[in-house]
């Protein structure tokens, strides 16, 4: 099929003028915004409006126009759209020999002011063209400045830690490890923390009793190999170390001097099955190396009893462990913020937001892996239906974070939490993520905090991890750039990812890098990059390509694991190599921008 012809020329004049006046227009219309905005972000501001009515108004068809007369088609444009505009108006005015129309020469400065953000956010991080490494710093990195300084030399340039976890202590030990490290390494780091923010999430689900599981080795057919080596451990008794890899059981045993190798203990585990562990060797200490042919399941108090013998042993204290709730599709929960009671109710925190949360609304739990819809709602309770959950049921433990991405909370960014750590992190750190962060009052709210701390200066991460913080990014941005003190954007994609839907996340993480771009503001790679490498010690081919588009923001972060240091070396190598692609954030638009001004779409031009 032949592609249709090029447009005429008149029609695409026109509709670049047009063009040109509604994004003179929109400044007119939000001239006490841009009043507003510090000077230092004025222009950016202008430009991230001119964005916004652009891609308001513009003619879909125009891109492939503009490239069949083999002029640039404005989509590698959005850090300086206007002067790219006028550029490509009057390049066309010349091809058809018609005299330059009113407009003026607009001088093009968005990547200056990207790079100059950027050094006002980072400070001196990299090589120019190389995006900053952020790395979530372990709590073990508290005890240990040698692992914060092979981090620096892998090519860390941010230190992360997170207020959600940990106390002021920890914290403050981890800022004099990154100091040690500053010192033996020679290299620059920054220091971001985050706000916890008002996470919505399981309560403490009522204990119950902890099962010890041993099981012998089988092979890939599913049959036992050798049986599994049990090791009991009287109260005050150590486990030789070449005994480390049998199972260990706390347990009493009464008359054990009874016991030969190969005599044999009887009982039934957890399960009410009969079992037989087999004695292989009596230590002097007390300490008794079993074995069994079948798998065990043991919990306090089973006892076992010496076969023609009087030898007993009895399973000592177990520490219990946190509850669970297995749900399946059509079971009614009834979330509380109650301490846990038992069968149908779950406790949660966050109950205020119960007044914001209406029928037919979507609840997900523990990153998505359950769904359910609201069925009432009340002051005190909300009852769900469980819609989603795997054949068999899905376990939902304590401290699992809940979302509702249909519900438009009112619920504050800033909680008293964050205020209180507030009093650490300004002593400390160059720069605060924002968590949660929904509407400009947050900011104002968060700035506020700042400015009475004497830290106005310091610089805000806007962290993107909810619909409604998505849809609200220009003004977000507008409102964070009235402010003198740097602001950067970080994609949390996890949370983003569970709001928006799975399929919507590569669309829309796009989209929020070019808003930064035409902003002119930092944008960080957020959640799960190499995190297979990370955790385990070899990536998949789908986080290498994920970690090479991330490479365009202008910086990555990578949460902890055991092989962190590696991580970050294979990030560097990375991000060295896609260094040319970082001011390439220009794939199509997926939805309306959600900003509101006088400027109404164009109608569809022919």
């Amino acid at each position: 099929m032949k592609d249709p012809a090029p447009a005429p020329a008149l029609w695409l004049l026109d509709t670049l003028r047009a063009l040109r006046a509604t994004l003179k227009r929109i400044e007119v219309e939000e001239v006490a915004c841009l009043e507003a905005i510090h000077p230092d972000y004025r222009d950016s501001a202008r430009n991230l409006l001119h964005f916004i009515a652009f891609h308001r108004h513009a003619h879909p068809g125009l891109p492939k126009a503009l490239r069949q007369r083999g002029l640039c088609s404005l989509a590698d444009c959005d850090a300086h759209l206007l002067a790219s505009l006028e550029a490509v108006i009057t390049a066309l005015e010349a091809i058809e020999g018609l005299g330059p129309s009113a407009g003026g020469r607009i001088q093009l400065g968005g990547p200056d002011a990207l790079e100059q953000h950027c050094d006002r956010l980072f400070g001196a991080l990299a090589a120019a063209g190389v995006a900053g490494i952020m790395v979530t710093l372990p709590a073990e990195a508290a005890e240990r400045p040698a692992l914060v300084a092979d981090l620096l030399e892998a090519g860390m340039t941010i230190a992360r830690i997170n207020c959600a976890h940990d106390d002021p202590e920890v914290w403050g030990r981890m800022v004099d490890a990154l100091s040690q490290a500053r010192v033996i390494t020679g290299r620059p780091c920054a220091i971001a923390m985050d706000l916890a923010g008002p996470k919505l999430r399981t309560g403490q689900l009522a204990p119950q009793p902890a099962v010890i599981r041993a099981r012998p080795p089988r092979d890939r057919m599913g049959r036992p190999t050798q049986p599994v080596r049990i090791l009991v451990v009287p109260p005050g008794a150590l486990p030789r170390p070449q005994e480390t890899q049998a199972v260990r059981l706390p347990a009493r045993l009464s008359r054990a001097k009874r016991l030969k190798r190969g005599n044999r203990l009887q009982g039934r585990d957890a399960s009410g099955r009969r079992r037989t562990l087999r004695v292989v060797r009596r230590g002097p200490d007390g300490v008794l190396l079993l074995q069994a042919e079948k798998t065990c399941h043991f919990t306090s108090g089973l006892v076992f009893r010496q076969r023609h013998g009087k030898a007993r042993l009895r399973i000592g204290p177990l520490a219990p462990v946190s509850g669970e709730r297995l749900l399946r599709p059509g079971d009614v929960l009834r979330l509380t913020p109650e301490p846990d009671q038992g069968g149908a109710t779950l406790p949660c925190t966050l109950p205020e937001v119960f007044g914001d949360l209406g029928l037919g609304e979507r609840v997900l739990f523990d990153d998505g892996r359950i769904g359910a819809v609201i069925r009432g709602v009340s002051s005190q309770e909300v009852v769900v239906e469980v819609t989603t959950a795997q054949a068999g049921g899905s376990r939902l433990r304590s401290d699992k974070g809940i979302n509702v991405p249909d519900s438009e909370l009112r619920t504050p960014a800033l909680t008293a939490k964050d205020i209180e750590d507030l009093a650490f992190v300004t002593q400390h750190a160059d720069m605060i993520s924002y968590s949660f962060v929904h509407r400009e009052s947050d900011i104002q709210t968060l700035r506020h905090c700042l400015e009475e701390m004497d830290r106005g200066d310091l610089a805000v991460v806007l962290k993107i991890e909810t619909r409604q913080a998505f849809l609200n990014l220009p003004r977000l941005l507008l409102a964070a750039m009235a402010h003198g003190a740097p602001v950067g954007v970080m994609i949390a994609r996890g949370d983003l990812a569970i709001e928006c839907g799975w399929e919507a996340l590569a669309p829309i993480q796009e989209e929020i890098l070019r808003i930064c771009a035409a902003a002119h503001v930092p944008c960080i790679w957020a959640t799960e990059v190499l995190d297979t490498l990370a955790q385990h010690g070899h990536p998949t081919r789908a986080e290498i390509t994920d970690a090479a588009m991330g490479a365009r923001a202008d910086a990555v972060m990578l949460n902890k694991g055991p092989n962190i240091t590696t991580t970050v070396k294979v990030l560097e190598g990375i991000m060295a190599r896609s260094a040319s692609d970082r001011s390439d954030r220009n794939l199509p638009l997926p939805t309306c921008l959600a900003f509101r001004s006088n400027c109404e779409p164009d109608d569809q031009l022919p």
